[in-house]
């Protein structure tokens, strides 16, 4: 990849490489075996066919460029030293495995390019909505062809909270609050939880354990569409250090800014 490349054009490649997983997955879906990862967590087949695919296309294009994936069978995480080159693709075949190993059509297929360390360019194939959302900084947040904008809604009880599951850590006494205040619901799956913040389908996202490859793209297209993702804390998820290459867990928070201060303010 040529360093004068400007992110709409990386924006335009990362959507190829999205429809091309969501393609890919969606002609295996209901059709794959599933297995466990040295975590316990399930893989598909599909999981590894789809990112051998766009791994095939993304080596072609760009040869000298590191790439960080999810499902890696010999180096969990990894295919390519992200210190090799100032870009790092970031990939996730099938962001919501569980639900599509169970034949459920809530997934995505996640594509992103940093550069040392923020995403400049990213996108999502949203298989439960067929739709692609990506967005290249500086320049916009899409679903399909259209710029999208998240609206500011007032903080009240029709809010709408998408959360990651607490099975590595105990469930925050915030969460348990905005249980009994608002509408919280998980997915089960990171990218979609973010992304639909963007496209308007809910208003805030909280996980605490999820990966760089389930946000890499997800926050920037928030970011884009005018929201705010920061760290539980309230810091800045960029640029992201080597803890998060190694593919060690990241907590964040997401949503229209308004709605972000308030959450973050209940959970410090």
């Amino acid at each position: 990849m040529k360093s004068n490349e400007e992110p709409s054009a990386l924006r335009d490649f990362a959507c190829e490489l999205a429809r091309l997983g969501g393609r890919t997955a969606g002609r295996l879906f209901g059709k794959v075996s599933v297995h466990r990862k040295a975590d316990n967590s399930p893989v598909t087949d599909a999981d590894h066919i789809t990112q051998d695919a766009i791994l095939r296309a993304l080596s072609e294009r760009y040869p000298d460029h590191a790439i960080l994936v999810e499902e890696t069978v010999a180096d969990p995480g990894r295919h390519a030293d992200s210190g090799a080159s100032d870009f790092c693709w970031v990939v996730d075949p099938i962001d919501g495995t569980r639900n599509y190993a169970r034949g459920v059509r809530v997934y995505a297929t996640s594509v992103a390019v940093l550069h040392r360390g923020r995403t400049i360019a990213g996108a999502i194939c949203d298989a439960t909505n067929d739709a692609v959302y990506s967005a290249s900084r500086g320049c916009g947040a899409f679903r399909d062809h259209d710029l999208i904008r998240i609206a500011e809604p007032p903080v009240a009880r029709e809010l709408t909270i998408a959360v990651g599951s607490f099975r590595r850590r105990p469930m925050p006494v915030a969460v348990k609050e905005w249980m009994g205040q608002y509408h919280v619901r998980n997915m089960g799956s990171t990218s979609l939880h973010l992304a639909w913040i963007a496209a308007g389908f809910v208003d805030a996202a909280y996980s605490i354990d999820c990966k760089l490859w389930d946000v890499a793209a997800a926050a920037l297209i928030v970011e884009e569409a005018g929201g705010c993702v920061t760290t539980e804390a309230g810091g800045p998820l960029w640029p992201c250090g080597a803890p998060a290459l190694r593919g060690e867990d990241l907590q964040i928070l997401a949503g229209a800014k308004g709605i972000h201060q308030v959450l973050l303010k209940s959970l410090s």
